[in-house]
This record gives structure tokens, C-alpha cells and sequence, in this order.
């Protein structure tokens, strides 16, 4: 593990937030198109992209934390397990808000009585049940980091003058 400034670790956290940022501008304009459109991104390569770079950023948002809270050593202790929840909140809003159109749609194109019906087949990448399933699936390791944080809370003691 290489140590650097926490200078350099704000600018490789920025970094990470563009990396998710554009992965998910890519899975989000092309995750569903039309059958006849070309594939012009490989949308579960870049989903999975932005899912694995989300998780190192959370991580890297708690080792950012711990040092401004002045810990330093290995064990970053609560930061890194809110950040994640707060990182799976946001992946859950991305899959919630993704484009699944799939199936065939009938357009009308024309004016009044000279009106066309014009069939698209929509294709998506991830479908409606996906999104569920990892919706689902998100929702229960943030509820697995609630009862950590909230066992953390609940043992941790602190001095106060009240």
C-alpha cells in the first residue's frame, strides 16, 4: 500500500468521482436503444466499471475522513462503512432512474389522417427485473452496514461537558 498527502488523496478522490461519474453517463445514455441503433459502448462493462470504482471510492472517502478526524493508522474504523452506505444510496438511485425500455413500441409519424405506424424494438442491457434484483440486493448491505453502525454507536463512549 503506497502513502501519499492527503492533498494527493483529494485529487485521486476527484479522479474516482469522474470515473464513476462518466461510467454511469455511458450505462445511462446506452443502456437502451433501439434494436436497429449499433452498440456503441459496452453498458455491463462500464456498469460494472462505475459499481467497482463506487466501492474504492467509498473506501477512499473513509480513509479521507479518518485523517481529517486525525486517525491514521490501518483501521479507519466507522468512516469507511458510512461512506460505502452513503455510495449504495447513490447506486440505488442511478439503477432506480435507469432507462429500461424494452420491446416493441408502435410510433405514429404523419399528420392527422395520412398518420404511419412506425414499430421500434427496444433492447436493454439491464432490464427492469436487473434493477430490482441489485435494488434489492444494495438495499440489504446498507441495512447489514446499519446494525454495524448502529452496534458502533451503541458501544462507543465519549467524553462530554454537559
Amino acid at each position: 500500500m503506497k502513502t501519499v498527502t492527503l492533498s494527493q488523496a483529494l485529487k485521486l478522490k476527484n479522479r474516482l468521482a469522474g470515473e464513476v461519474a462518466r461510467s454511469r453517463e455511458i450505462v445511462q445514455r446506452e443502456n437502451s436503444r433501439k434494436e436497429s441503433t449499433p452498440v456503441r459502448a459496452d453498458v455491463r462493462a462500464a456498469f460494472e466499471h462505475s459499481i467497482t470504482r463506487s466501492r474504492e471510492l467509498a473506501a477512499f472517502k473513509g480513509v479521507i475522513a479518518a485523517a481529517n478526524a486525525g486517525v491514521t493508522g490501518p483501521d479507519v474504523g466507522i468512516y469507511g462503512k458510512l461512506n460505502l452506505q452513503a455510495e449504495l444510496r447513490g447506486l440505488i438511485s442511478f439503477v432506480k432512474a435507469l432507462d429500461t425500455k424494452e420491446g416493441e413500441e408502435v410510433e405514429r409519424v404523419g399528420f392527422l389522417s395520412r398518420d404511419e405506424a412506425s414499430r421500434t424494438v427496444f433492447v436493454a442491457v439491464i432490464n427492469r427485473e436487473e434493477v430490482d434484483r441489485l435494488v434489492s440486493l444494495y438495499q440489504r448491505e446498507i441495512e447489514r452496514l446499519q446494525d454495524e453502525i448502529d452496534e458502533f454507536n451503541a458501544s462507543t463512549q465519549i467524553a462530554v461537558a454537559v
